[in-house]
Formats: structure tokens, sequence, C-alpha cells
């Protein structure tokens, strides 16, 4: 294992162990209900059964309020038994083993199993970089470096949650995925593991289901590719079996057993939850009290926020000045990948065919998180950017190609005119609307000033200065931890 990703694994459980112990109980969105569901299933070893009151939003509202004390008990919020049951199957061995310890003990053991998760991850963000551009290390180090050090993900990675399961296993069926596209693969070999990852995946998060449509694609592109070769047919076939069985086999229970429950139209148990669940604020009502340019705002503004790092139950937030230097960021990163798609285009150094395929999935992984992004908005108003780790791969290698690119010299000039652009449309604003953000126009303007300096006069490659921004990130989400999640 290379030097790079062993020290970015040490920073990363150093930082989860911490959130893990230091987050207060209960201080991560849904934490309550997910450690109910696994304890149910740990003390009395049955499923729990989604019911009418297991959401009280004025009691919620109340004990969130008051932080959590110790006299106001969480055993009635119960609303996460909607969910597909391997996580809790993995946490309840240690709610049993922790039996009769305080309850805040037996939270941190779970915490501590989603940093382990978490870990996991990472690795696998680092093996898809790798397979993508094996000649490239340090684009899969800063590929695994953002997934590690990113403060929501951190965060969220140490709670009690199934987040950590389902994007390990998302991450794993993408890495398969990588190996189908291969052009010398063989399209029998591997899809009984792939669709086993897949049935498991189901099994795990409802977010995991954009998974089938994209192992689908692999598997048609596959019979697409081997047609015309002797006895393709049928190896094409026996392949589509091999995965399709375990994926359909393995949560096929879990659906009837929803069906039994809930209703026969009801296999996930989605109807129930949005029964049960009244009181969430509701897109339309939102949009009739606030007006459609209110809710866009907060859609963008909150999305962004919470994608780096909004703490608590989504109510502690970094100083406004972190987030206006961390978009900025975002947006010389974005060029820096526009750049770097450009010269791929254009210049001497061109893709493979595999890499064009894999670099495809990735961005249908990220556009099928995006589109149950807003389908989910569409009814909640659910402006969480967590929402958006499901695509994490994608958008990390995105981020460590937009990096590379940024700090390139040519990069770095297009990096030079976003920030022109920016600090254009921020004096544009102050004719409109009479009022200015002195520190975004003065960064944007700083911004231009130093990248165009950079792109004259850097004469050494963008390593040192991709590491100095990666190495930002953790003294971030130490900053978060310390001084924000309190």
């Amino acid at each position: 294992m290379h030097r790079a990703l062993l020290f970015i694994l040490f920073i990363y459980l150093l930082l989860g162990g911490l959130y893990a112990a230091l987050t207060p109980a209960w201080q991560t969105p849904d934490e309550p209900a997910h450690f109910n569901y696994a304890r149910e299933l740990a003390e009395k070893a049955r499923l729990p059964l989604l019911r009418p009151g297991d959401y009280d939003q004025a009691y919620l509202e109340t004990i969130k309020a008051a932080g959590f004390p110790a006299h106001m008990s969480i055993d009635n919020i119960r609303y996460e038994g909607h969910q597909p049951p391997l996580y809790y199957a993995l946490a309840s061995p240690i709610l049993m083993a922790t039996q009769g310890t305080d309850v805040r003990i037996r939270l941190f053991w779970l915490r501590l199993l989603g940093v382990a998760l978490g870990a996991g991850v990472v690795l696998l963000i680092w093996a898809i970089a790798r397979r993508l551009f094996p000649q490239h290390i340090w684009r899969a180090a800063w590929a695994a470096a953002f997934a590690a050090f990113l403060p929501m993900h951190i965060a969220m990675m140490a709670s009690a949650n199934n987040d950590g399961l389902s994007e390990l296993l998302i991450a794993a069926v993408i890495f398969r995925l990588l190996g189908h596209l291969k052009s010398d693969s063989n399209a029998t070999r591997g899809w009984p593991l792939t669709g086993a990852l897949l049935g498991l995946a189901l099994l795990t998060k409802f977010q995991t289901y954009m998974l089938a449509p994209l192992v689908l694609g692999v598997w048609l592109w596959q019979g697409w590719r081997e047609q015309g070769k002797k006895t393709w047919r049928f190896a094409w076939l026996r392949a589509g079996a091999a995965w399709m069985l375990p994926a359909f086999l393995l949560p096929l229970p879990w659906w009837l057993r929803n069906m039994q429950v809930y209703g026969f139209t009801d296999p996930l148990g989605l109807k129930r939850h949005d029964a049960v669940v009244t009181g969430q604020p509701r897109t339309l009502d939102w949009i009739a009290q606030t007006g459609w340019n209110a809710y866009l705002d907060r859609l963008v503004d909150f999305s962004f926020q919470s994608f780096w790092g909004v703490f608590g139950w989504l109510g502690a937030f970094m100083d406004g000045r972190v987030y206006l230097l961390l978009a900025f960021l975002s947006l010389f990163v974005v060029v820096g990948l526009a750049w770097r798609i450009w010269r791929w285009s254009r210049g001497p150094e061109r893709l493979s065919a595999y890499q064009r395929r894999g670099l495809r999935l990735l961005f249908a992984q990220f556009l099928l998180v995006l589109a149950a992004y807003g389908w989910y908005n569409l009814s909640f108003v659910q402006h969480q950017g967590r929402y958006f780790f499901p695509a994490l791969a994608a958008i990390a290698l995105g981020f460590a190609l937009g990096l590379e690119g940024m700090w390139s010299r040519e990069g770095a000039r297009w990096a030079a005119g976003a920030a022109l652009i920016a600090a254009a449309y921020l004096l544009a604003a102050v004719r409109i609307a009479a009022d200015i953000n002195g520190l975004a126009l003065f960064v944007a303007v700083a911004s231009a000033l130093f990248f165009a300096a950079y792109s004259r006069f850097w004469p050494f490659s963008p390593r040192p200065a991709a590491l100095a921004t990666l190495a930002l990130m953790p003294l971030l989400s130490l900053y978060a931890l310390f001084v924000v999640v309190p």
C-alpha cells in the first residue's frame, strides 16, 4: 500500500475518532432513530415496524433545542424503521456486546463502526482512481484525501447511521464496474460478485438503488461489444443471470416482508414513511410561503454549505467567511476540471478508450445522484449536501483532476479569468442591488492577481501547490470540530 494512502488513512482515522468521541450524543441528523433501529434488532431480535407516532415533529424540535438532555428520552424517535436492515444487522452485535453499559458508550462504539466503514470508502476511492489512472498515483492520493478530510463527510461517518455502509458498497460496485469496462475483460467473469455487492447495497439504503441502472448499462454495453464473437450470446446471457440473480434474491425477503406489513404496493416502505413523517416542511408549502426566489436561494446556498459542513442537526454553521473561501475554491476547481477536459480533447495527453468509458460511468453516477436529490426535494425541503455523498467517488476524482488543472500554469490562467468574471459580477451586483460584498470582491481581485502571477512565474510542477491546498482540509475539519460542533 502506498505511503501516501497510509498517511491519509492515519489522519482520517484520527479525525474520525475525535469526531466520534467529541461530538455530543445524538447531535448528527437522525442519529437517535438509527440507534433505536439497531437496538430493537439487537435486544428484541426483530425488525422494527414503522407506525404512526414514530415521528413527533414537536417533540423532536423540543429535544433538539434542549440539546438532548439525559432526562428527555429518545426511545420514541423511531422514524427510520423503514430502512433496509443490513447496516443494523452489522451494528446489532456491537449493541449486544455492550448491553448494560451507558447508552452513550454504546453510541460511541457504533460511531467507531462508521469511522471504520468510512476508511473503506476512502480506500476504494483510491482504488477507483488508480484503476482509471494507474500512471498518476497523485490523482488517487488527492481524490482519497478529499474524501477523507471533507468535514461534513467525517462528521457523517463518525455517527450512527447507515451512510457509511451504503457508500462503501456503492464504491465497491463502481470499482467492479470499472473492471467490467476494460476492453480485455471477459464478459462472463466476475459478474456474480458484482451482483452480490449490488444485492447487499439494495439491503442497505434506498440511495443505492441508482446502482441498478449503472450495472444494467455496463452489462448491456458488454453485450453490444461482444456481439459477433463465437458463443457471445450465451456467455453474455449467462453473465446477466450471474449478476441479476443475487441482486434480486438477496433483497427479495426484505421486499416481501414490506409488502406483507405495509401493503402490496409498498415494497420499499416509502409510502408508509411519507404517511408517518408528518410535519416535515413540504416543498410546495415552502414555496407558497417564501416564493420561488427565496426557495432557490436556499436550495443553492444551503446545499453548498451543508456539503462542506453544517453540523448538529444542520443548525451549526461555520463562519460565513469560510464558506466564501470554499465557494471560490470550488469555482477554481471546476475551472481547473474544465481545463483538464479541454486539454484531453485537444492536447497531446489523450485519454484511452477505457478511461473515457470509466469517466462516463462516474459522470452517470453523479447525474443519477443529482436526479435523486432533485426528486426527493420535489416533496420535502431537504437541501442537505450530504445527499451527494453516494456520488463521492465521482466528486472526489473530479476534485483531484480540477485541483491538478487549477495549479497547472495554463489552468491557472483560466482560474485568473474566472476570478475576473466573478469580480465583474460582484461589481455589477452593486449597480443592481446597491449592495456589495467587500470581502468577496477582495478575494476575487486578489485571486485574479495571484493566479496571473502564478501562471507566469511558477517554474515547478503543480504538485506542491495541490498538496498545500489539501493540507488545509484537515485543519478545516479540526476547526469545525472544536469551534462549530460543540
